[in-house]
């Protein structure tokens, strides 16, 4: 029992200090902790021999004393207990010299205390005349708070100035409306992407910087504000400055646009009448504009904004900014729309579509792929979501989700597309993997069968195998460890949700991650509702919420 005491106090025991008064003197004593005890600090003991009114000591001294803790006696002051002590005062500045904190010990044993004109006498020595709340020093006087460190003058920091700044006179998202009707439907016709420019129109202008006010520090001294910043022009394609540079003017008929770099430009806008073999795959920096039809296997590529005013299939289209497809998407399950931004389409069958922000439809989309970094929305027209698989990074609205013979529909919502990508990656290799191990763990059954004797290929062969079960093995269990890693330590948006205006019916799947499942019941259910993690994280659905209330 004694020896395992000993072991404890030589792992687990604190350090500790003691004070003491012979002969005049004040001895400090400090020893050490185990090997998992807590060390003794510098405030420790410079806070008790405050208390004790121990303050004629050198402070480099007691430093060494501590940090040697060799658990020895050491004299460091005189101490006359009995002896009267006044009331004592600290002054600490802060480091840019606008605040001061004070900090009182009592008197001891009839010493004198403090008054307020000795603590504003205290203070002007020092320096310090501005911003004093003297109601503050009578308080902590007068009510005895001593050791309690107080700020007790404040100065005036300086106002900051109003930097330069570019006022854009045109929508810089180039993001299309949409205004609902009474009924809360949308009109599609009515987006109007293309927001041109006339030649020479007046795009943006530099709105000048305002000086900040000066400011005092505790001293009365004068501080000067920051200078504004000017913030210079970033100009592209198809832009001018006047002479003074201070608007900036379209030289084109055109499409204004601001990039991520704040750079301003007015793209030129391409018109075509088809995409075909006549005109071939077209790559253009600016926006395009189709009036008519694009062939299938056809690539159209821009910078810019994409516009096609009737229907497209097998077709690739790729653009930076928004896609609209005024006429929708038959894809025959071929091809593939991606737009870095938004894509709005009258109808999807059997398409691809990504886009890094929204995807709007406004009459169905029936057995497509679906891939939005944030939003889905189905409506303005039927607004259905039949079959196929439905992504979205925070939510997905639609007048109607699956369809009435019970179509697989399936909707992940609240988990980015680029970790649910690599989770079907790395699934796929774990069921390849268990499959090539079964295989052959199988035929090493076969043959170890005791009944059966081995020629020497067959030992040759089961040599070999049992290396490839060794490997398969280690693979399987590692990715079996990433997998769940990752599906684990991911938590789906808790404000993802799904809106479902009129009906939702059965074989309807949505996901929210973490094995948080919902599945639609066995009837249709005809009316408004949302579906979303409850207060308890399990995803239920509920009726009637309000628009932009958090969904639990």
């Amino acid at each position: 029992m004694n020896e395992d005491l000993l072991k404890d106090l030589d792992k687990n025991e604190n350090g500790s200090f003691e004070i003491k008064g012979e002969n005049g003197k004040a001895i400090l004593t400090v020893y050490k902790p185990g090997k998992s005890g807590k060390v003794i600090t510098r405030q420790e003991v410079f806070q008790r021999l405050k208390l004790f009114g121990i303050e004629t000591y050198e402070r480099g001294v007691v430093e060494a004393i501590i940090a040697n803790a060799d658990g020895k006696p050491h004299e460091i002051s005189s101490w006359k207990k009995g002896e009267a002590i006044d009331s004592k005062l600290e002054i600490e500045i802060s480091e840019d010299k606008f605040s001061a904190s004070i900090t009182i010990s009592p008197s001891m044993h009839g010493g004198k205390n403090l008054t307020k004109e000795n603590v504003l006498d205290l203070l002007s020595a020092n320096g310090i005349k501005f911003g004093i709340n003297e109601n503050l020093i009578s308080d902590l006087i007068e009510k005895g708070k001593f050791f309690l460190k107080t700020i007790i003058a404040v100065g005036t920091k300086p106002t900051p100035p109003q930097n330069s700044f570019i006022k854009l006179n045109f929508e810089s998202s180039n993001k299309p409306t949409l205004i609902e009707d009474v009924e809360g439907k949308v009109d599609f016709k009515e987006i109007n992407m293309i927001k041109n420019v006339k030649q020479e129109s007046l795009i943006a202008e530099k709105i000048d910087s305002k000086p900040g006010s000066k400011g005092k520090n505790i001293f009365g001294d004068l501080i000067d504000p920051d200078e504004p910043k000017e913030i210079e022009w970033k100009l592209g394609e198809n832009v001018f400055l006047d002479d003074e540079k201070r608007k900036l003017f379209s030289k084109i008929a055109g499409r204004p646009v601001v990039e991520r770099d704040t750079t301003i430009k007015v793209d030129e806008v391409c018109y075509l009448e088809n995409v075909d073999y006549s005109t071939g795959n077209v790559d253009f920096p600016g926006t395009i504009i189709v009036e008519g039809t694009v062939a299938d296997n056809f690539t159209l590529r821009t910078k810019g904004s994409l516009i096609i005013k009737k229907s497209v299939g097998r077709v690739f289209l790729f653009a930076e900014k928004d896609i609209v497809l005024s006429g929708g998407v038959m894809g025959r399950n071929g091809g593939v729309i991606e737009s870095l931004q938004d894509v709005y389409a009258k109808f999807v069958e059997q398409g691809n579509i990504k886009a890094g922000k929204s995807i709007f439809i406004e009459e169905a989309s029936m057995h497509s792929d679906l891939v939005a970094g944030e939003s889905i929305t189905i409506k303005g027209g039927r607004g259905e979501l039949i079959g196929g698989e439905a992504i979205a990074g925070k939510k997905i609205s639609v007048s109607k989700l699956g369809a009435i013979v019970e179509t697989k529909t399936n909707l992940v919502v609240g988990l980015p597309p680029e970790i649910l990508q690599e989770l079907r990656k790395m699934k796929a290799e774990i069921i390849s993997f268990e499959e090539i191990l079964k295989k052959a763990e199988g035929t090493i059954a076969k043959l170890t069968d005791p009944r059966k004797e081995l020629n020497k290929d067959e030992k040759e062969m089961l040599k070999r195998l049992y290396e490839v079960q060794k490997k398969y093995k280690s693979l399987l269990e590692n990715s079996n460890t990433q997998y769940e890693t990752i599906v684990n330590s991911y938590e789906s948006d808790g404000e993802a949700y799904v809106e479902i205006e009129k009906s939702i019916f059965p074989k309807v799947t949505i996901n929210f991650g973490r094995g948080k499942i919902y599945l639609s019941e066995l009837k249709a259910f005809h009316s408004t509702c949302y579906i979303a993690n409850n207060l308890d994280g399990i995803p239920s659905r509920s009726k009637g919420m309000k628009k932009g209330e958090r969904k639990n």
